[in-house]
């Protein structure tokens, strides 16, 4: 309960102050999607760690607790874990820096918007209401 009415200060104060919310995201998405390992770090700073996967390097990053797989040294897919005190609503975009729109398919346990900002894909998916985490497809389905 108290996440909830201190997302809804937050969201509240936000509003009230003019702010516009993409200034408040968690990680802004359109900084780090399809850039390369150098342009990311830049935005997010040094991975916490790399590792050599299937599809190519999957790196960890602090803020937000991001994971990222380079698919042919681009950021392509994008896990966002850091979104516990997001309520899980069509208006989590403006979170990753996108802006809010009506999905184009949503249930209980997913949310997914298709070709927002030039993304293949976007999903969110729920905890107790809030958003458990994003996962972003920018350029590989």
């Amino acid at each position: 309960m108290r996440k909830v009415v201190t997302t809804m200060l937050a969201t509240l104060f936000i509003v009230a102050c003019g702010e516009d919310p993409k200034n408040s995201a968690i990680v802004d998405i359109p900084l780090i999607a399809g850039k390369t390992q150098e342009k990311v770090a830049a935005v997010l700073g040094q991975p916490a760690a790399c590792e050599n996967v299937k599809q190519g390097k999957k790196c960890s990053y602090q803020p937000g607790k991001t994971d990222i797989v380079f698919i042919a040294g681009k950021a392509d897919w994008i896990t966002v874990n850091a979104l516990d005190d997001v309520p899980y609503s069509k208006n989590a975009l403006p979170f990753l820096g996108l802006k809010a729109s009506t999905p184009s398919s949503a249930n209980k346990f997913v949310m997914r918007w298709s070709g927002v900002s030039n993304l293949i894909d976007v999903s969110i998916f729920p905890s107790e209401g809030q958003v458990s985490y994003a996962y972003i497809k920018t350029a590989t389905p």
